[in-house]
């Protein structure tokens, strides 16, 4: 089992969260599809009631700075409870990704920005990044993504709808899954 990747999605979510939100100490709570948290953790497929069983089984395994991270099943998907000062260890000691941060800030400055200021944003971190129009039908219009992984692993999925432009992010793994 991969705790350690799991733990980093866990912190670059909360990361997230903090930079289009602000930080409040407060505990959060993180949903995983259960597919999604068993491809994280390197773990063979399992059930929602099964996985639960096993992180509980193995519930020292997740004992970090994060504090004690609590696990239940809601609505057939994992909820990932994290402490109060799980929140504030992020806040504290995980500085703001350049990267993530610029784009959360184009998205937070223009409600509709084009595909081409997304790509500028991309561009001024890494010329090296992928943008690929989606076939039609699929839930998003773009795909962008650094193939290095430098700055940042994640794949970004941009939809405009109704002149609103909004990205989600993905791992590899479940973007490949996704599409």
């Amino acid at each position: 089992m991969n705790t350690s990747r799991f733990i980093e999605n866990v912190i670059e979510q909360i990361k997230e969260v903090q930079l289009k939100l602000g930080f409040v100490k407060e505990s959060i709570r993180l949903y995983y599809p259960v597919e999604s948290l068993c491809r994280l953790l390197q773990i063979e497929h399992k059930n929602g009631k099964e996985l639960l069983t096993l992180l509980k089984t193995e519930e020292s395994l997740f004992h970090t700075n994060l504090g004690k991270i609590q696990f239940s099943l809601s609505k057939g998907r994992m909820e990932v409870g994290i402490s109060s000062v799980g929140a504030a260890y992020v806040q504290e000691y995980i500085p703001n990704p350049p990267f993530l941060t610029s784009i959360i800030q184009l998205f937070q400055e223009k409600h509709n920005p084009s595909i081409k200021e997304i790509c500028a944003c991309f561009a001024q971190f890494n010329k090296d990044y992928v943008c690929e129009q989606m076939e039609l039908g699929q839930d998003f219009d773009y795909v962008l993504y650094f193939p290095q992984k430098e700055p940042d692993a994640w794949f970004y999925c941009i939809r405009t709808e109704m002149e609103h432009t909004i990205y989600h992010r993905f791992t590899e793994e479940d973007y490949k899954t996704m599409i």
